[in-house]
């Protein structure tokens, strides 16, 4: 069954709608092949229609045509315009109008399988963004007090993103960890071990209660019914006596998002790059540049999915020396450095990157990925969106900007 899209078509009032039709027959037949297609005029705005939806430039001349329909197109405008009649010419004086008025979109412009191509990126991302409606997202515990530029927004990226926040005491994760007997997690600890490429520090005892964390942080999510979780693991330290690495890294591997220290804006860059790629993701500290000319530098941290690593290794926790944490090993590949935060997530950052190698110093978080990044580096020293960061497998630069435009018109950092 095809997908469906909404193409807003807009035209000069010289043309007819017949010639209109007829004048990009190539990209609109292309398109019909792919899409079940619905194109709709200005006048048909505001009546409800599912899919994703488009704005069709048909020729030059309809700029203040747009201009005056603002208000009733999408929050992020996609124009479509294969250059003739016009048409890109107009789409480029749209697009700078809306960047003007701080409003986002993008011209998908190029030959018809470029334009296709674009289109079913598109189509991808408002899949995702319609999952997104109605989550649930949970903040376990205060964030952590070092984390003072990662607050949010609540209400505004609520509105915005269709999602609810709940929050949830420490003391019930507490509770849950202490009713829950060795016994019962045993088989998974032996299993965590067994799968692992080696364990370094931690004993028998240690990976035990790790597992007995993650079967309490799992239960609460469960009572709650939440889609994603960041938890205050720092705080649990001295009442569990050991740390939410793991808890954290196999609930991302399950597809929770689940992120650490409360960081609500980095839960939520995570919970919408699984939603998009349907694959865990790794929340990590910039922790050092190895040239800035190259654009080559170290993220680090001790919380990554199993299932994301080509294998890792069983280690404690880099601050504490206690506990659990997980050691991703990886094999050369490609990857993609992303954060959208800000009050009400309207600040992206996004790259593709080039993994290297993976680092072994005793003075960073376990996993320690030395990536080479298409960005300049200047972002993170003048620019940054507050600490972490998240590093997803694959070139997924396109689909997320897109997305995280389209959901709050996100302004590039």
């Amino acid at each position: 069954m095809k997908e469906k899209i909404n193409l807003i078509v807009f035209a000069s009032s010289l043309a007819s709608r017949e010639s209109v039709f007829a004048d990009h027959s190539e990209l609109l037949g292309r398109l019909e092949s792919d899409f079940d297609v619905n194109c709709l005029f200005p006048e048909n705005l505001g009546a409800a229609v599912g899919g994703a939806t488009m704005v069709f430039v048909g020729s030059g001349g309809v700029e203040e045509m747009v201009k005056a329909e603002i208000d009733r197109l999408p929050r992020h405008v996609v124009l479509i315009a294969d250059g003739l009649k016009n048409s890109l010419a107009a789409s480029l004086e749209i697009l700078s109008w809306m960047r003007l008025t701080g409003r986002s979109g993008r011209v998908v412009h190029g030959p018809v399988d470029f334009i296709a191509k674009g289109v079913a990126d598109y189509v991808a991302v408002a899949a995702a963004l319609e999952r997104l409606a109605g989550k649930r997202v949970g903040a376990v515990g205060r964030p952590s007090g070092w984390l003072i530029a990662s607050d949010i927004d609540r209400e505004a990226v609520s509105q915005s993103w269709g999602i609810c926040f709940e929050d949830v005491s420490l003391d019930e994760v507490v509770e849950e960890y202490s009713h829950t007997p060795d016994e019962a997690v045993a088989r998974l600890a032996v299993d965590f071990t067994r799968r692992s490429m080696g364990v370094r520090e931690p004993s028998e005892a240690e990976v035990v209660k790790a597992m007995r964390l993650y079967v309490a942080v799992k239960t609460v999510a469960r009572r709650h019914r939440l889609d994603a979780l960041t938890l205050n693991c720092f705080n649990l330290i001295p009442t569990t006596r050991t740390t939410g690495c793991v808890a954290l890294a196999l609930l991302n591997g399950e597809g929770m998002a689940a992120g650490c220290e409360g960081d609500m804006q980095t839960l939520l860059t995570m919970l919408l790059a699984q939603e998009l790629t349907g694959e865990p993701c790794f929340m990590a500290n910039p922790s050092t540049i190895l040239s800035n000319e190259r654009h080559e530098m170290v993220f680090a941290h001790c919380t990554i999915a199993p299932s994301m690593t080509d294998g890792y290794v069983v280690r404690d926790h880099y601050e504490s020396l206690s506990g659990v944490a997980v050691e991703g090993r990886f094999n050369p590949t490609e990857m993609t450095v992303v954060k959208c935060g800000g009050r009400k997530m309207e600040r992206l950052f996004v790259s593709r990157a080039d993994l290297l190698a993976c680092g072994d110093s005793e003075s960073m978080c376990r996993t320690q990925l030395h990536l080479r990044l298409d960005a300049p580096l200047d972002y993170f020293l003048e620019r940054s969106i507050g600490n972490h960061h998240v590093i997803l497998r694959g070139n997924q630069e396109k689909l997320l900007t897109a997305s995280l435009m389209e959901l709050s018109g996100v302004i590039g950092s």
